[in-house]
């Protein structure tokens, strides 16, 4: 039978074994070792899966492109918006004398207005996002980093800047798609990165910017609760984005359970478990929907997003927030 203390701690940082472990009746499922450094990918492993989550994302990119409706607005800019009739006291620099000479009308050319803006990434990194339940699933990391990819993919290519917020507290600025690789390298190296605190400090967040924050929010609820009012006051527009394998919405081992520490935890063995996955179930829930009333009462848009399902879903709905609000003018 499970204690109490367990579920108590079952979704802090730090002190959990949250689904890190293995079924006894698959004894195909590799065994999770408690050493973080066996869990973190080595350099040589980033460097060979870059190029395959570079096209990944570019692919989902040009998925999400298909399916968005941006917002768009008349402004200085290169890019063509619409013709309207000139109106009286209109500038004659303004006047397109091409359309004008087609017809008995003056008209004037309009350009979709170019803002630059900011938007700042975190992805976590701690050891819980190295976790996947089956080989045939991306670890948390891996779906963190592609979703993180393709929405800075999305505004380097719009133009946009992107920062990335690093665990050791640096701040990287890129402009530009040629700097899609150097973005995506550094964030990938970003596991190697020592960290002095779990989340990257709002004061180096620029207000009235964009944050997207991406992790499996699987901390102490007082600690996220207090991380997520501090950004809210800077102020600054947040998107959470979670990351959750599927077997984490349930517990779908059968049999006499052992788990395993993934940031050092001592192990632990379950034979209860049927009554543990009811008892799991329930946590789960009542995790997520103190998840959503907090994001709800600091007036943050959080979505969730499956690691066995189509990026594309979660990453349209992130494209279309940040679209609709990525311009101050418009919120």
């Amino acid at each position: 039978m499970m204690t109490g203390s367990w579920w108590s701690r079952l979704f802090h940082k730090g002190a959990s074994h949250h689904l890190r472990g293995s079924s006894s009746d698959a004894p195909s499922r590799p065994h999770q070792t408690t050493a973080l450094s066996s869990i973190v990918p080595s350099s040589e492993h980033l460097a060979h899966s870059l190029p395959d989550l570079l096209l990944a994302s570019h692919k989902i990119a040009r998925t999400v492109l298909a399916g968005s409706h941006g917002c768009k607005r008349a402004g200085q800019g290169s890019q063509f918006w619409q013709y309207r009739h000139a109106l009286p006291g209109e500038s004659i620099q303004a006047i397109d004398w091409r359309k004008s000479a087609k017809g008995n009308k003056a008209y004037v050319k309009e350009t979709e207005e170019e803002n630059t803006q900011t938007l700042y990434l975190w992805c976590d990194v701690s050891g819980s996002m190295q976790w996947h339940s089956k080989s045939d699933l991306p670890t948390k990391q891996n779906r963190a980093f592609l979703l993180g990819l393709t929405l800075s993919s999305l505004l380097l290519n719009g133009g946009e800047r992107v920062r990335l917020l690093l665990p050791n507290q640096q701040i990287n600025s890129f402009r530009g798609t040629h700097q899609l690789y150097p973005l995506a390298e550094q964030l990938t190296r970003s596991v190697h990165s020592p960290s002095a605190t779990p989340f990257p400090m709002p004061e180096h967040v620029s207000p009235h910017s964009w944050t997207v924050l991406i992790s499996d929010f699987l901390y102490p609820y007082e600690e996220l609760a207090e991380f997520l009012k501090k950004m809210a006051q800077r102020p600054s527009h947040l998107l959470l984005i979670q990351v959750a394998d599927p077997a984490e919405k349930e517990l779908p081992f059968k049999g006499r359970l052992q788990f395993t520490g993934m940031e050092g935890e001592e192990g632990l063995i379950l034979s209860n478990s049927t009554q543990s996955s009811i008892d799991y179930e329930a946590l789960w829930t009542d995790h997520q929907n103190k998840l959503k009333k907090l994001s709800q009462n600091v007036g943050i848009p959080m979505l969730c997003d499956f690691s066995d399902r189509n990026a594309a879903q979660t990453l349209l709905q992130a494209w279309n927030i940040l679209s609709n609000k990525s311009n101050p003018r418009l919120t």
